[in-house]
């Protein structure tokens, strides 16, 4: 009889690496290593899951040695490991030539699009027989996903603008705050979502060149806080070398973290298709609880993996992986709420 398929997840006790350890274990018959470089914290969210099919491991990325023996053996590994402003481009082409599939939750432009630019990491992973899959979060997954959906209803816009609004009670771990400090809080805007309006500060991502790519048009990505002063501080602490950004990031964390008591634990992902005036035609939008939003694209990626229903070969980003309508079939299918429109012309 099969073992059931190993999955390695680097970062697994994180905040959103733990999301996607449980959405694991609860819906796979897998057996899950949870790694990072604090073993013990690794040991204690896999007591807290299935002892019999999750163990620890004490790993540090910054070694090229100790990662692939740890990707060795492995389905996969899905990188919840952050912020990808830090790691090295390197781990996929790794994993991949121990024989695994990669996929990660990155949402940064400067890992997502050069690795699916990276035509090298394309072959090998050819040849191994895997896919490497980046990119496989809110962002650019599902924003993609509902861009390229409110387009569908306005296919005379002119540009897109997605938005993505976070409750003050959704946990903000180091690496989420490091990227936020490091893609660039400005230029605040008021936008209308399904559940009132707020203030969005632009903020780098993929989605801009992605969408530029493929259909061609023009994107920019807002980020909002359910409470004004979190967009207001990260705004005013812009520029900072990268040596900066893990610190200070931990220490942000554990500073707002008496805050979270207070507010919502929802979420929205709004992608608007504009018009030359920038007037709203058409929008798409998810609404969520907490932030296993974060974690679902992988989550899917992985079980059409695992059943066999797909079988990429190379480096694939999300929206080739699979269209708008499956992502947001299986999100919905998850418990989360897709609600559009379209305004008439």
């Amino acid at each position: 009889m099969a073992l059931p398929a190993k999955i390695l997840i680097p970062g697994g006790y994180g905040v959103f690496g733990s999301l996607l350890a449980r959405e694991l274990s609860a819906v796979h018959a897998v057996r899950l290593v949870i790694a990072g470089r604090d073993g013990r914290a690794a040991e204690r969210l896999c007591k807290s899951l299935d002892p019999g099919r999750c163990e620890p491991l004490a790993l540090d990325l910054s070694d090229p040695r100790a990662f692939t023996r740890a990707a060795s053996g492995c389905f996969a590994v899905v990188c919840a490991a952050g912020p990808f402003q830090l790691l090295s481009r390197d781990l996929p082409r790794l994993a991949a030539e121990a024989g695994a599939h990669w996929l990660d939750i990155a949402d940064d432009e400067g890992w997502v699009v050069p690795i699916l630019d990276d035509g090298d990491l394309g072959a090998r992973a050819r040849e191994s027989g895997v896919a490497v899959l980046p990119g496989l979060s809110t962002v650019p997954a599902l924003s993609g996903a509902l861009a390229r959906r409110s387009l569908e209803h306005a296919p005379a816009a002119e540009r897109v603008r997605i938005v993505l609004w976070i409750g003050n009670r959704n946990l903000r771990g180091a690496g989420a705050i490091a990227s936020a400090l490091a893609s660039g809080f400005r230029d605040p805007v008021a936008v209308r979502l399904p559940g009132g309006e707020c203030r969005a500060y632009r903020f780098r991502s993929p989605d801009w060149e992605l969408l530029r790519r493929d259909p061609g048009i023009e994107a920019e990505f807002r980020v909002a806080f359910e409470w004004g002063v979190n967009g207001w501080a990260v705004a005013r602490l812009q520029g900072l070398p990268a040596g900066f950004l893990e610190p200070l990031s931990r220490w942000i964390a554990a500073l707002a973290a008496p805050f979270g008591w207070f507010g919502s634990d929802a979420g929205c992902l709004q992608a608007e298709a504009l018009d030359a005036r920038g007037e709203r035609r058409a929008s798409a939008a998810l609404l969520s609880r907490g932030q296993r939003i974060a974690i679902l694209p992988a989550a899917i990626a992985l079980e059409s993996l695992l059943s066999g229903e797909r079988a990429p070969r190379g480096v694939l980003g999300p929206g080739a992986w699979m269209s708008p309508g499956d992502w947001i079939a299986g999100v919905e299918a998850r418990g989360l709420e897709f609600v559009s429109d379209k305004t008439e012309d």
